[in-house]
This record gives structure tokens, C-alpha cells and sequence, in this order.
């Protein structure tokens, strides 16, 4: 009769040994994994906490902001040149480990390109002969874009063709044909701009070339009636987009009048230079401005931008974007935000 056989004892020993390694391992790679997710859970809420807190230091920002526009606007009949100037110099809040840098300046003193085309839909020849005099005058400012006459009329028909309804492109311009060849496809808007980023779509435009006309441009909000350029804001390549025959020394010296005194008539000091069909294109005052800035929180960082609407009493705002930053931001800060013994807040600065 056999006897069953029985497995040594060392054996037997070895097989615990590799069952409690095994035990140990998979509970190690476990105690990992939720390690890992946990450290994720507390840094993505961390972040969302970071986003929130730093919208509401934006929005407290912009109220800053608004508050230090309207007393400027209620404070002068024109907003000049010196207002603006004033305004460019910007704030900076700072508490703790929190800070915003940003200002606001006056969006009239540039070009606006919703006014290309009229309100129904049709291109405004004399507002086209204005965008082709400033492309030009800022060619002339930045000779290493190398622009000549024709890439002009490239970028001038192709922004027109982008705004006007119709899909016939002008002689110079482009449509759909002309995008949806491109490496990576899109169509023209055939709408008005939201964003003077969007120039960057058009046929022409350049990185380069886009760069170098953004600050003289604005996409403002369409109205029954074109926006005014406002002259005593109005940058060098603005003002010598007013006429054919106006050069840069006519503009610097409008410049600097308009810094002693805001003009109230530009046919007095425009020495027959301005075209006469462009007076009723210009205006003293603004009543659209940009609030641009940026939100620092411990290592997060927000970008804000915000169009904003006089009304004559009070300024509201039209458009907000987070994360987008549609010009570059003032370098001198003239606000400062402090809290007393009892943490209420503060904001101090000089007004000139």
C-alpha cells in the first residue's frame, strides 16, 4: 500500500514566501496609485481654486479700472491726448502672494476695422482709401517689412473680402476658393471682426506685417453708424491715414497740439491736408476703451482683456475674455491695493 506523498516543509515555506511577496507588491502598487491620484486631486484642485480666485481678483480689477475711467471721462468734456496718456501709465494691485498689472486706453484712436464695410453689407470706398493709407504709412514706419504696393492691395481687398457677405472675391482679395486650398483649410468669415486677431487669417497678412499693424487697430461693436476716429488720440500712422498728402512731420505735429489742447475743429488745424470727405469720419471723444491685464497668483497666471462702453455716465462692459491678451500692457503702475488692521481693502495712487 502506498503512502501519499506530503510536499517538505521547506517547500511549503517557499510558496509563503512568495504568496506574502506578492501580497506585499500588488498592496505596494495600490498604496502608490492612490498616492498618485490623490497628489493629482489636491493639485487640480489647487488650480481650480487658483482660477477662481484669480477671475475674482480680474473682475475686482476691472471694477478699479472702470471706476478710474469714468472719473477721467467725467472730469474732462474731450478725452484727449493727455487723458489717454495718463491712462496708458496703468495699475498694479498687490497683496500677499496676488498681484494684477494692466490699464486701460482708448480703442477711437485707432483704425476700426468693422468700418470697412457699411451697415448693409457694402464695401465703403472711402473708409477702404483710408485702411490703404494706413497699411501704407505703417510700411513706411517699418521698412523691413518690405511691403509694396501690391502686397497693399493684397492685404486691403483680402480684409474687405473677409468682412463684406458675398463670396466673390475683389480683384485683390480672396474667399472661400483661396482658403480651402490652403495646408490646413478654413473659410472666410464674411462677418464683422470680433478680435483684430483674426487679421491673422487674412490672405497677406503675415505674422510680421500683423504685429506691426495691431496697435493701430481696433474691431469695435457695430453700431447703427461707423465709428469716429477720435483725433486727439489718433496714433502717427491713424492720423496720416486722414489724407493722401499727410506725412509723418504733419502728424507729430498734430500730435503735439492736440497734447496742448484737444482739437474741437479739425479743419483748423488740418492745413488742407485731410481729405475734406473724411471730416464726418472724425470726431474729439471716445466712447469705447480696452482693459488689458494680467493676474498672477502664487505660479498661476490669467490674462484678462476687456472692451468697455461710454455711455456718456457710466462705462460697461461689452466683451470679456480670459486667457487673451490684445495689447501689450502699460509698463508704470499708478494704483496700489492695501488692506488695514481690520482687512479692509484700499486702493491708493496719485492722480495728476
Amino acid at each position: 500500500m502506498n503512502r501519499g506523498r506530503h510536499n517538505p516543509p521547506a517547500r511549503q515555506a517557499g510558496v509563503a514566501v512568495i504568496t506574502a511577496l506578492l501580497v506585499v507588491t500588488i498592496a505596494t502598487v495600490l498604496a502608490v496609485e492612490i498616492a498618485w491620484q490623490t497628489n493629482l486631486d489636491l493639485r487640480r484642485t489647487s488650480g481650480l481654486m487658483a482660477w477662481d480666485q484669480a477671475r475674482e481678483y480680474a473682475y475686482f480689477g476691472e471694477t478699479v479700472a472702470i471706476g478710474e475711467l469714468e472719473r477721467l471721462l467725467q472730469e474732462k468734456q474731450y478725452y484727449d491726448r493727455s487723458t489717454d496718456q495718463q491712462a496708458r501709465r496703468g495699475l498694479s494691485i498687490v497683496q500677499d502672494d496676488k498681484s494684477l498689472a494692466g490699464g486701460f486706453s482708448d480703442l477711437q484712436g485707432r483704425f476700426n476695422l468693422n468700418n470697412l464695410v457699411t451697415r448693409q453689407g457694402k464695401p465703403d470706398e472711402l473708409v477702404i482709401k483710408q485702411f490703404r493709407r494706413l497699411v501704407e504709412a505703417v510700411a513706411s514706419l517699418n521698412p523691413d517689412l518690405q511691403l509694396g504696393p501690391a502686397e497693399v492691395e493684397v492685404i486691403v481687398g483680402s480684409t474687405v473680402d473677409w468682412i463684406d457677405p458675398d463670396s466673390t472675391a475683389d480683384f485683390n482679395g480672396a474667399e472661400d476658393d483661396f482658403y480651402t486650398s490652403e495646408v490646413e483649410p478654413y473659410r472666410a468669415a464674411n462677418g464683422w471682426f470680433t478680435s483684430v486677431s483674426e487679421l491673422r487669417a487674412v490672405r497677406g497678412v503675415t505674422p510680421e506685417i500683423y504685429e506691426a499693424l495691431k496697435p493701430y487697430l481696433a474691431a469695435l461693436p457695430v453700431g447703427s453708424h461707423h465709428t469716429l476716429v477720435n483725433f486727439n488720440t489718433a496714433s502717427l500712422p491713424v492720423l496720416m491715414s486722414l489724407g493722401d498728402n499727410v506725412s509723418l512731420e504733419n502728424a507729430n505735429r498734430w500730435v503735439e497740439y492736440s497734447l496742448e489742447k484737444p482739437v474741437e475743429d479739425v479743419q483748423l488745424v488740418a492745413e488742407g491736408l485731410i481729405d475734406p470727405a473724411m471730416v464726418p469720419y472724425i470726431g474729439y471723444t471716445s466712447s469705447y476703451f480696452e482693459v488689458t491685464g494680467f493676474i498672477s497668483i502664487g505660479t498661476n497666471r490669467l490674462d484678462m482683456y476687456s472692451l468697455l462702453e461710454w455711455n456718456g455716465q457710466v462705462a460697461s462692459v461689452r466683451l470679456r475674455r480670459f486667457g487673451v491678451v490684445e495689447s501689450s500692457l502699460p509698463a508704470d503702475a499708478t494704483l496700489e491695493l492695501g488692506t488695514d488692521a481690520e482687512g479692509k481693502v484700499s486702493v491708493s495712487g496719485q492722480h495728476e
